[in-house]
Parts: structure tokens; C-alpha cells; sequence
């Protein structure tokens, strides 16, 4: 699986979508989970695209992997 794009909500219901893990990481490393409301994780297996909702702590897990 690669990443497809990856949304992030924060608090102020501002989104930020982000085409790399490591911009992901970043974007989450500087907003802090107090202030994210809600990570979507969009991933390709080469054929079609899968979303994933996960609690914070999982998110982060699954980026890593990816």
C-alpha cells in the first residue's frame, strides 16, 4: 500500500490534505492531537484507492507503515 493523499481536520475545521508521509507526520507533529479533530487516511494498493479512519495514535502507526 502507498499513500494516496492524507486529510487532516483540525479543531477549526480547517483542512489540510497532504500527498506525502512525511508532510502528514509533519502537518500532525506541528498541530498536536489537542488540536486535530479527525485524520483520513487514503491509501493505494495500485489498483484502487481505500480510506481509512483511525483513531489518532493509529494513524500515525499506519503512516509509518506506509
Amino acid at each position: 500500500m502507498n499513500l494516496h493523499s492524507c486529510t487532516i481536520r483540525l479543531n477549526d475545521d480547517s483542512t489540510l490534505i497532504c500527498k506525502t508521509v512525511e508532510q502528514s507526520l509533519g502537518v500532525i507533529e506541528y498541530h498536536g492531537q489537542a488540536n486535530i479533530t479527525d485524520i483520513c487516511i487514503n491509501a493505494t494498493d495500485g489498483v484502487g484507492v481505500n480510506s481509512y479512519n483511525l483513531p489518532f495514535e493509529e494513524s500515525i502507526e499506519s503512516l509509518m507503515n506506509l
